[in-house]
């Protein structure tokens, strides 16, 4: 991966321009004046009154928002990526390359992600806030921050899947956004409202369960697991990983065959393709 020649050249296009100092900038200033807002908020103007207990709901709203920032913005990033390519006419070159189709794909989700982890990583030094009210411990911001990491990089994923497979950036960016609101929207409502239903009717614990697992693939519900805000199935992070984990397989296992349909010839009733139908 660290010799990926196309990771190296994404890395110098995104990074060496304008956008990238200002974007980090404006995305760091924001969020400074969201925390300062918040601590002060919580302790009514009192900067010597430190309640632990409101030091948590300063790290679980910034927790949430940066996830959700987060998340929207990276199909913004990996929407159009091989789509991009294609409509540029550049992806018969890129192709011709000795890289493989994974190592493409791949280069392309890391790149693709590089300024968003940047955008969670320099906002560390505004939890360590946080810690001046005793409201989280070093081990549940590192949980965090890795979790939200993981959730960037699972979204470059899928929407760099729904790059490959289909032929315009526009559907690309449709479907990646469709798929996060499925995450964030979807799953909260659908299983909010079979807790409703399930503590109405304590008896039915089908209800129950199926809201916990629908809790479980949202990604705001499980980083408020992480920091105990709510209580739920045990390990949700997992049922969330192996989930999406699964689909990402699947849409990458799609998108190596869409680029490189050649790579599935050992199967006796594989499906037919040309990679020159695609470009």
């Amino acid at each position: 991966m660290i010799h990926n020649p196309l990771l190296l050249k994404e890395f110098r296009q995104r990074m060496r321009t304008v956008r990238a100092p200002v974007v980090v900038f404006g995305y760091l200033a924001a969020m400074a004046l969201f925390t300062f807002f918040l601590l002060y908020e919580n302790v009514q103007g009192q900067l010597t009154l430190l309640l632990p207990q409101r030091s948590e709901q300063v790290f679980l709203t910034l927790s949430l928002v940066q996830m959700t920032v987060s998340v929207f913005l990276t199909p913004a990033y990996a929407a159009g990526s091989i789509s991009g390519e294609r409509e540029r006419r550049t992806l018969a070159v890129l192709l011709t390359t000795p890289l493989s189709p994974l190592g493409i794909l791949a280069g392309k989700i890391v790149s693709s992600t590089a300024l968003l982890v940047l955008l969670v990583v320099v906002t560390l030094p505004l939890y360590s806030l946080v810690f001046l009210f005793g409201g989280a411990v070093p081990a549940e911001v590192v949980e965090v921050f890795v979790f939200q990491i993981f959730t960037i990089l699972l979204v470059a994923a899928l929407s760099v899947g729904w790059s490959t497979l289909v032929l315009r950036s526009g559907w690309s960016t449709v479907l990646s956004y469709a798929t996060v609101a499925g995450m964030l929207v979807f799953t909260g409502v659908a299983g909010y409202g079979l807790q409703l239903v399930a503590q109405r009717y304590p008896l039915d614990q089908f209800l129950a369960g199926w809201s916990g697992i629908l809790f479980s693939l949202n990604p705001l519900w499980v980083v408020a697991w992480l920091e105990g805000a709510v209580t739920g199935p045990p390990h949700p992070w997992a049922w969330f990983c192996a989930v999406y984990g699964a689909v990402c397989l699947l849409l990458m296992t799609a998108s190596v065959w869409r680029l490189r349909p050649q790579i599935l010839r050992f199967l006796p009733r594989r499906p037919e393709a040309d990679e020159r139908d695609y470009q």
